[in-house]
């Protein structure tokens, strides 16, 4: 693991699942593709990566326990354990499943205890007694916790014997080896070590030895050879706490009986670290640490926005660790390193449990030698001191020397220098578009409310203009006015040729107001001659709605309908367009792209769902999804995929960015709540497989919130750039360049 460029993979939403507690990585068939195996709320199932298959092994509630995978009965097959608390029978079983002739397959239900003392959180699988035949480990919670040691009669199938480590006291965090070098297995739980009897481990209760009195319960653990003296050390974290501590403990049994194990903290705090793998002697005098931390911890605790996945490394026996963040941003749970491609390199797997979104997802970190090509964007501030916030971005030929300049408020940066120049008379622009058939872009703005106060924001307004770039450069320009909107002010706009005989139309919609009913989107017909004035106007639909319209041929029908966030209009060729529904549900958010993800020759739908919550204060996590076109009319089910969990995804695009022929999505958060310290990002998605069910995320850069932006352009033949503003840093105009060219 020591590649320098990590990237990760996330598969689509685990349906019919909540809250999944355990995860477990095994070849289930023995035909060399491992499957990753998840339980929760809702059953369990299976996935393979390779072919991005899944299935269901079991459904139904409480599979909130422990899992772990083994063959038990000797056949080559793995088998999974799993704990279980029956919402009907109000006790928790431990249930040994078993795949039929293919894993698609209904898959057989043995008891291995039909009523255990308490819902067993973790599950291993040692030789305990040395017979050569490996025991399940189990510890419990509940009514009657306790620690657990399960050995199978002469068949698997029938219940398995209970032998009683202790009970009375709960701990998570379960490993086990030869800590002090006399042949036999102790358990580590949490803090504490448990060591065998002398007569033998079913012989009686085990003896307790608390070797990190100052770790609370509730933690992960491992065991490692730290120092290379060939002796286990131990490795904990606190697993549900928002200011734990990760610690490795020095066996020293050998020196010093009566005091054991000698403590050396690693790092704090540590924000619910409920994943951690350990691996020693991987090179010479080298072990490592792999922590992730969850998104959120006990019913309460406040949320981890910044969860990390982290790796420690030491060289010296422990005496310093070398940390590196793999990721930050989105957390994960029971996180393992595991080599799911057999390419002889450990990938990290791990889950999200989905707290905030309910939305539970499997995520893969897969190592690189080479930077990603879709890291390589380089950073530059187009402005740093714009007057104000911009409502809109644009990207337009202002002067017509065959370059993209970018459009934003009421200035325009001139490619390739990016100077910025004022356009006279205009408070925001909105789009761009040619409207008198000239062959260069013409501006739609608005004009400064005559109301406007001393905030930036007084001075928003409908009163509608369109502009004429004369020399642009010199701030000489023409001005034809539109007419006044029907609406507070225009976030989301458009021109299209969707009227009958291809006609233009300019399509608006408004920001709702505050108080009041929500506003309808508006639709101006532009005259032959669009200097005349003002343009007719009428209500394009009577939906309310205050986002962004997309122009495209969702029906295939030949017109060009339109797409919002929560639905779509058919364009019925008269002047007339019939709203239809995307789901049940509203999207609430706002932004949307259109491009065609699964290759079938129709437009799918990208949204980015989440609304700030402005009574908190904060930007929560909400689902980024693509709708599937089921095409005919376009008004049947649409499936959605969710593609990740963004915090509010206000700035969407799809384009071509690499150059491979296939779309990626681009994704912008935003947050208009903590100005030069929030934590918004610039996402791109590429499309793992063919069916857009996986997507490899790649974070372009994480320090700045983003207001409709997030807009590609070619800023020279084969370069692509994407360019984006914020909000609450209205100061801000962006240009991330990709530089393909770049390697390491």
């Amino acid at each position: 693991m020591d590649a320098r460029w990590w990237e990760l993979l996330v598969i689509d939403a685990i349906e019919g699942m909540a809250s999944p507690g355990n995860l477990a990585i095994g070849d289930l068939y023995g035909d060399g593709h491992p499957e990753i195996v998840v339980a929760g709320e809702g059953g369990l199932l299976w996935y393979r990566l390779g072919r991005f298959e899944r299935n269901v092994i079991a459904e139904g509630s409480g599979f909130v326990g422990g899992l772990a995978l083994e063959d038990v009965d000797g056949d080559g097959i793995l088998e999974v354990i799993a704990s279980r608390l029956s919402p009907t029978e109000l006790r928790p079983t431990i249930a040994l499943l078993k795949p039929g002739r293919d894993l698609r397959e209904p898959w057989s239900c043995l008891a291995v205890d039909p009523c255990c003392t308490g819902v067993a959180h973790d599950f291993l699988f040692t030789d305990v007694d040395g017979d050569g035949e490996r025991e399940l480990v189990a510890a419990a919670g509940g009514r009657t916790p306790g620690l657990f040691v399960y050995k199978r009669g002469k068949e698997a199938t029938e219940p398995w014997s209970r032998h009683t480590v202790s009970t009375g006291f709960y701990a998570e965090g379960l490993a086990v080896g030869d800590i002090d070098g006399d042949g036999r297995v102790e358990i580590v739980l949490g803090p504490d070590l448990w060591s065998p009897p002398a007569m033998g481990p079913f012989a009686g209760p085990w003896r307790r030895r608390t070797y990190a009195p100052g770790f609370r319960e509730k933690c992960r653990v491992a065991v490692a050879d730290v120092t290379g003296n060939g002796r286990l050390d131990l490795i904990i974290a606190e697993s549900e706490y928002p200011d734990g501590s990760i610690s490795w403990y020095e066996n020293r049994t050998v020196e010093n009986a009566a005091d054991s194990f000698v403590e050396h903290e690693i790092d704090r705090p540590m924000k619910f670290a409920h994943s951690l793998d350990a691996w020693a002697r991987v090179n010479p005098n080298q072990t490592r640490i792999l922590v992730a931390e969850m998104e959120a911890g006990p019913q309460g605790a406040p949320y981890n926005w910044d969860a990390r996945l982290l790796r420690y490394v030491t060289s010296d026996g422990g005496r310093s660790w070398r940390r590196r963040v793999i990721h930050r941003g989105c957390g994960t749970d029971e996180a393992v390193a595991y080599d799911v491609n057999g390419d002889g390199n450990l990938e990290i797997v791990g889950k999200e449990r989905g707290e905030a979104t309910g939305i539970p997802r499997i995520q893969v970190w897969k190592q690189r030698d080479v930077r990603p090509a879709l890291t390589r964007f380089r950073h530059r501030l187009l402005d740093r001191d714009k007057p104000y916030t911009g409502t809109d971005i644009l990207t337009v030929d202002v002067d017509g020397d065959g370059l993209v300049d970018v459009v934003c408020g009421a200035w325009w940066y001139k490619n390739p220098n990016w100077e910025r120049h004022d356009i006279p008379g205009i408070y925001q622009v909105h789009t761009a578009y040619d409207i008198d058939g000239d062959g260069a872009q013409e501006i739609i703005a608005s004009k400064r409310s005559p109301a406007a106060g001393d905030h930036w924001y007084s001075g928003l307004s409908s009163d509608l203009v369109w502009l004429k770039a004369q020399d642009p450069v010199n701030d000489r320009w023409l001005e034809y006015p539109i007419g006044s909107g029907a609406g507070e002010w225009v976030h989301g706009a458009v021109v299209a040729p969707v009227l009958p005989g291809g006609k233009l139309a300019f399509i608006a919609s408004y920001h709702c107001r505050v108080h009041g009913p929500r506003e309808y989107p508006e639709l101006f017909e532009i005259p032959d001659d669009p200097t005349q004035r003002p343009w007719p106007s009428r209500a394009l639909v009577d939906v309310p709605y205050a986002e962004e319209i997309v122009p495209c041929d969702i029906d295939g029908d030949g017109k060009l309908d339109l797409a919002a966030c929560s639905f779509w209009m058919e364009n019925l060729g008269n002047g007339g367009f019939v709203p239809h529904s995307y789901a049940k549900k509203e999207y609430m958010g706002g932004r949307l792209a259109v491009a065609d993800l699964n290759g079938n020759g129709r437009p799918d739908i990208v949204v980015g769902e989440g609304l700030p919550d402005f009574d908190n204060r904060v930007s929560p996590f909400s689902r980024f999804l693509w709708l599937e076109n089921p095409g005919g009319s376009a008004t049947g089910h649409w499936e959605e995929h969710v593609i990740d969990t963004t915090r509010c995804a206000h700035s969407v695009a799809a384009a071509d960015l690499d150059g491979d022929g296939l779309v990626e999505i681009v994704c912008g958060e935003h947050d208009p709540f903590t100005p030069y310290c929030g934590r918004g990002r610039l996402l791109v998605y590429k499309r793992a497989e063919p069916q857009g069910r996986a997507w490899i995320q790649h974070v372009v850069d994480h320090r700045f919130e983003h207001h409709c932006g997030a807009k590609v352009l070619e800023v020279a033949p084969g370069r692509m750039a994407i360019t984006s503003h914020g909000w609450s840093e209205g100061r801000y105009v962006h240009l991330w360049e990709l530089d393909l060219g770049r390697g390491r």
